[in-house]
Parts: C-alpha cells; sequence; structure tokens
C-alpha cells in the first residue's frame, strides 16, 4: 500500500472512529481490505447512469451493493472495473448490484471509454457529490454496502486479487437467512 493510499485509510478509518466505528483487516483477505466494524449506514445518493433512469443507493435496499469510485484516466481502475463487471455477471442473479461510479467525466469520455463492454450500471458523479460523502480522496475506491444499507467492507486502491476477495466476501453476505 503507497503511503497516500494509507494516509487516506487512516483519515477514513479516523473519521468512522469518530462516527462510532472502526476498522480492521478482514480475516482471509488481501491486507487492503477493511471491514468496518460495527458497520456504519451508508449516505444515500441519486446520480444520473451512462444508459437509463438515475439511480438512487437506497432503491437498492434488500441487495448487497459494491460500489467504485474510479475514472478513465486512472490506471488502476482499467483493471479494477473489468473484474467487477465480471463480480457483476456472476453474482447479479443473486440479487448483487455493482455500481461503477465514475468521477469528475463527462458522459462522453466514459461512454467512449467503456464502449459496450459493461452491463453493471454506470452511474456519473459528475460534481464529485456523492465521492465527498464517502470522504473519497484517491479512486479506485470501493465499498460494499449490506442488505440493510450498511457499510461492511471499505477497499483503497488495486493489487489484484479482487475478484477473488469479493467472492469471498459475497459468500459470506449471501448466506440464506435463518430464523430461529
Amino acid at each position: 500500500m503507497s503511503p497516500n493510499m494509507f494516509s487516506s485509510l487512516m483519515v477514513v478509518c479516523g473519521g468512522l472512529l469518530l462516527a462510532g466505528a472502526g476498522c480492521k483487516p478482514a480475516g482471509g483477505l488481501n491486507s487492503e481490505w477493511e471491514r468496518v466494524e460495527p458497520p456504519v449506514a451508508a449516505a444515500d445518493f441519486t446520480l444520473p447512469q451512462l444508459t437509463g433512469a438515475p439511480v438512487s443507493l437506497s432503491s437498492l435496499r434488500g441487495h448487497p451493493v459494491i460500489m467504485e469510485f474510479w475514472a478513465t484516466w486512472c490506471a488502476p481502475c482499467r483493471y479494477s472495473t473489468p473484474s467487477l463487471e465480471a463480480v457483476y455477471r456472476r453474482y447479479k442473479n443473486r440479487g448483487v448490484m455493482v455500481l461503477l461510479i465514475n468521477q469528475g467525466e463527462s458522459a462522453e469520455q466514459v461512454r467512449a471509454w467503456a464502449g459496450k463492454r459493461f452491463t453493471a450500471p454506470i452511474l456519473l458523479d459528475r460534481e464529485g457529490a456523492a465521492a465527498g460523502r464517502y470522504g473519497v480522496a484517491g479512486i479506485p475506491r470501493l465499498f460494499i454496502v449490506d442488505r440493510e444499507g450498511r457499510i461492511v467492507f471499505d477497499h483503497s486502491g488495486y493489487a489484484g486479487g479482487l475478484e477473488r476477495d469479493l467472492h469471498t466476501i459475497l459468500d459470506q453476505l449471501l448466506l440464506p437467512v435463518t430464523h430461529g
């Protein structure tokens, strides 16, 4: 992890601690993953979609949501977004949503880069309002929101193994709910 990413993560963890939450490594995953304990409510937003109607995070309550803040000029994002598309294709029939939240670029820029490679929703955060609500200081930045609308994982950067780690997390989140 680079010193800048570490500093950003420490700022976020500090903010979460002030909000009554803490960050600790998630067992069995790469060290870059941080489990948010206790989970914190995900800030709602509504953003225009590259193709289709605007999407509100609150409308996805009841589904696990993976959301990544990214940009076309970001070299690590060029690796993470295709991995997230693969995860979306594998898990969408199980109710998992993936939101690819582009930072500050025009629809034309995003469309030219993305082409027809993505079926996961691409959202446009042109003014950075959603990124600001999540304290995004660098990209790629990924959050996993559980069915109850709480942030349960936070991940900065890209170091490989994203699909494997997400499969591990999603398999845990998608365990059937048992009522006793």
